[in-house]
């Protein structure tokens, strides 16, 4: 399982996340580098391979329109 960004209140956005290994039951940060910048209410989905992140808010009036695809063989991000 792999989880990113979210809200750690009501004004603090996070563009950080981890990956949740069931055979160990133990989490890991996932690289921060080329992620896509701190936001909430998103959409991710699972690819098969990656995890896709697109739209969500910033604390902005208005929705976002980037995002970013995850490979956890490589840890690394692609906007």
């Amino acid at each position: 399982m792999v989880v990113w960004g979210g809200s750690a209140g009501t004004s603090s956005y996070l563009s950080t996340g981890g990956r949740y290994d069931p055979d160990t039951d133990s989490w890991t940060a996932i690289s921060t580098a080329g992620a896509p910048s701190p936001r909430h209410a998103h959409t991710a989905v699972w690819t098969g391979s990656l995890m896709m992140v697109w739209g969500g808010n910033a604390g902005t009036s208005s929705y976002l329109s980037t995002g970013g695809r995850y490979d956890p063989d490589t840890d690394s991000w692609t906007a």
